[in-house]
């Protein structure tokens, strides 16, 4: 007799985020497919909700609750009486697995009362897994819910906080029933750094690209400038140390000042440092090439990245900063077959290869950057080369549905019933 199909409790620290559309993408596609979940999120969303899925799945699919609340406690007193040993048991090992970070125990702590609140509501609702975005919060919330519960779950890893020191990591996605991880480098670290117990059960599954750039790649074609035209670049980014905005800055000044090179740079993002670049720029003398466009609608952004020649990024690595994985925007710029520079860390060498689908710079390299700026500007061969295997690159890796299809194929395999 075939099984009921199941339905699964999707764990969030705050749906919607701004920075997190890749997973607005993939649950529109789960949900497309077939898929039963719900989305429960330890946080109210900080921003204004604009994108029409986001409004309707916060609105149709959403469950919301405070850490503290008569709910919460209520829930978290009903669970200690009814199941006290397996209670006390998960917060004795969060302490002790925990303990080289002790303000991680107090966070992980502060949510089990909300969890147990998701957990009683997700029961009414037949929910038989639970599935976490993020190495953090939400995985140790799916992990709760095992140790007192005793129903499966997942880990979904995004980079954050896997590449310093942390016992409690290591020790409860060995609980887990799988992880998938977004980038090879990634998944290669958890595999080979961790200690896992069972790291074949660590996959790769990259993300998919928005439908709306591949509604727009088809269409596309490299934009072909003579020597004579001003060269259009664009970085897209937060404006923070990590992405090395000032790295492109300087070498803006550098290809303005010692190889005479016409240019614009049009920089799109906030962030705290705004106030730093704009004055790095006023002291490069670049004031005059560089346009802080702010944060703007995702629709905007392509329209600017079909018009770029280039896009330009050039991010570093920053103890204590989780490091980038593979930007979404240089994705989608290859998509849209604008040549990329970047820089050549974390897992962005999986989709630029230097000279072929992309060019690759040394970390905080500003001559090089440059340098590699002005062979694309001046080799319009070779760009249109990148543009091409670039394209194909990033319409492989990135295959929305392909990707999903592994997603759920991965659930078929480790989750009791037909998942669709």
């Amino acid at each position: 007799m075939e099984s009921a199909q199941p339905r699964f409790g999707i764990i969030i620290s705050m749906f919607p985020e701004l920075h997190e559309t890749f997973i607005l993408r993939e649950l529109v596609a789960l949900e497309k497919r077939g898929l039963l979940f719900d989305i429960y999120s330890l946080q109210f969303p900080r921003d204004p909700i604009t994108i029409d899925d986001a409004i309707r799945l916060s609105e149709q699919r959403t469950t919301y609750g405070k850490l503290i609340s008569l709910q919460s406690l209520t829930a978290f007193a009903k669970t200690l009486l009814s199941k006290p040993v397996k209670t006390l048991s998960a917060i004795a090992k969060v302490v002790w697995h925990g303990r080289d970070r002790p303000i991680d125990i107090i966070k992980n702590l502060a949510v089990l009362p909300l969890t147990l609140q998701f957990h009683q509501l997700g029961s009414e609702r037949g929910i038989t897994h639970w599935h976490g975005h993020w190495a953090n919060i939400p995985t140790t919330a799916c992990w709760f819910l095992q140790q007192i519960h005793g129903v499966s779950w997942s880990a979904a890893i995004h980079g954050e906080d896997i590449f310093s020191a942390n016992r409690f990591l290591s020790y409860k996605l060995n609980d887990a029933e799988f992880s998938v991880v977004c980038s090879g480098y990634f998944c290669n670290h958890l595999k080979t750094e961790l200690g896992l117990m069972q790291p074949d059960d660590v996959h790769l599954n990259y993300h998919g690209l928005d439908p709306r750039v591949m509604e727009r790649s088809g269409s596309r074609t490299f934009n072909e400038r003579s020597g004579s035209d001003t060269l259009k670049l664009v970085s897209i980014g937060r404006l923070v140390p990590t992405k090395g905005h000032d790295v492109l800055i300087r070498a803006c000044g550098i290809l303005k000042h010692k190889h005479n090179v016409s240019l614009e740079l049009q920089l799109i993002g906030s962030g705290p440092i705004e106030s730093e670049l704009k004055a790095l720029a006023e002291s490069e003398n670049v004031t005059d090439l560089i346009q802080f466009r702010g944060g703007l609608a995702f629709e905007d952004v392509l329209s600017t990245l079909e018009q770029a020649d280039m896009f330009c990024l050039a991010p570093r690595l920053i103890p204590g900063h989780p490091p980038d994985g593979i930007p979404n925007v240089i994705a989608e710029a290859m998509a849209l077959r604008v040549p990329v520079v970047s820089t050549r860390v974390s897992a962005i060498p999986e989709l630029l290869e230097s000279g072929k689908t992309g060019q690759l710079v040394e970390v905080d390299d500003v001559e090089g950057f440059a340098a590699a700026v002005l062979e694309l500007a001046n080799n319009v061969t070779l760009a249109k080369s990148i543009s091409d295997e670039g394209f194909t690159k990033v319409s492989q890796l990135f295959d929305q549905q392909k990707n999903i299809d592994e997603l759920i194929a991965l659930f078929e395999r480790y989750v009791p019933g037909k998942v669709v």
